[in-house]
């Protein structure tokens, strides 16, 4: 109710100006950079019971060992003292956490969805959608079929996780299945409320990973659920892209500079291209 009171007033005050509304953007970072394992915890000292614990924000780094086993902790500024400070919070259950995060925002976003098409689209002839982000996944082994698996098991744990609810008005059935004891699924009231919510999609793209399926990960919860691992390398070392040479070097020649500079140039070509082709 207070996430839609807030949309209201930006719909009221800013529909006559803006045509594209986003209700959230990356509400994947939301959950798993907030509410997933980090690197530290502590009783609660306030209260002095071990049974309330409190997490240190944090960012884990996903890289050739398991997810949940690096991560580093997030200094907070704070205006009022200038000073960092650590930023911590309140942990309920490590299981479920991020999901019970995922899980309100998403009728968050469908609860503004529905307020603005009823009271204010006719009126402002907006749209209204969400903002998600995702890496690209290939399989660790090109002869693995678990690895094959694990690949698209990564990706509906990431952008599948908010994608699908909104569009078809549930989780990926990977995820059901294997977070089946941490995930809730949305009742049919709620499916009915998701689905088709967006009237647009942003996608914010970074990286890609190589990823094999991990029968027993570490940790609990939101990572471990996955049974995934990520490699920057395949099983036989090649890398997702080709490697950056002049990395490894004290000193580039100007030749060896303009040849880099030009590959660079011709990346950039070939991805807008790609993306104006996707676009038509």
């Amino acid at each position: 109710n207070d996430f839609v009171e807030f949309a209201e007033i930006c719909f009221a005050e800013f529909g006559d100006r803006v045509k594209f509304w986003s209700t959230l953007n990356e509400p994947w970072t939301y959950a798993v950079r907030g509410y997933t394992y980090g690197d530290h915890f502590t009783p609660d000292k306030s209260t002095g019971s071990n049974s309330t614990y409190h997490q240190l924000s944090t960012e884990r780094v996903r890289t050739h060992i398991s997810p949940y086993r690096q991560s580093k902790r997030v200094g907070g500024f704070d205006s009022r003292t200038q000073t960092m400070n650590n930023a911590w919070f309140p942990v309920n259950n490590l299981n479920k956490d991020a999901y019970t995060a995922a899980r309100n925002l998403l009728l968050c976003h469908s609860a503004a969805a529905k307020s603005y098409r009823r009271k204010f689209k006719i009126y402002q002839e907006g749209q209204i959608g969400i903002v998600l982000n995702t890496c690209n996944h290939y399989r660790f082994d090109s002869t693995s079929k678990e690895d094959k698996d694990a690949a698209e098991r990564a990706t509906d744990f990431m952008i599948g996780w908010f994608l699908e609810p909104v569009i078809h008005g549930q989780y990926p059935e990977s995820m059901l299945q294997y977070a089946e004891s941490n995930i809730v699924p949305f009742s049919n009231e709620e499916k009915e409320e998701l689905a088709k919510s967006v009237d647009w999609v942003g996608l914010n793209y970074y990286t890609s990973y190589f990823v094999a399926h991990e029968q027993n990960p570490p940790g609990v919860g939101y990572p471990a659920d996955q049974q995934i691992m990520f490699s920057y390398t395949n099983k036989d070392g090649k890398p997702v892209g080709e490697p950056d040479s002049e990395k490894t070097t004290t000193a580039i020649s100007q030749p060896d500079k303009r040849a880099l500079t030009q590959k660079r140039v011709q990346y950039h070509q070939d991805h807008l291209a790609s993306v104006l082709k996707a676009m038509r």
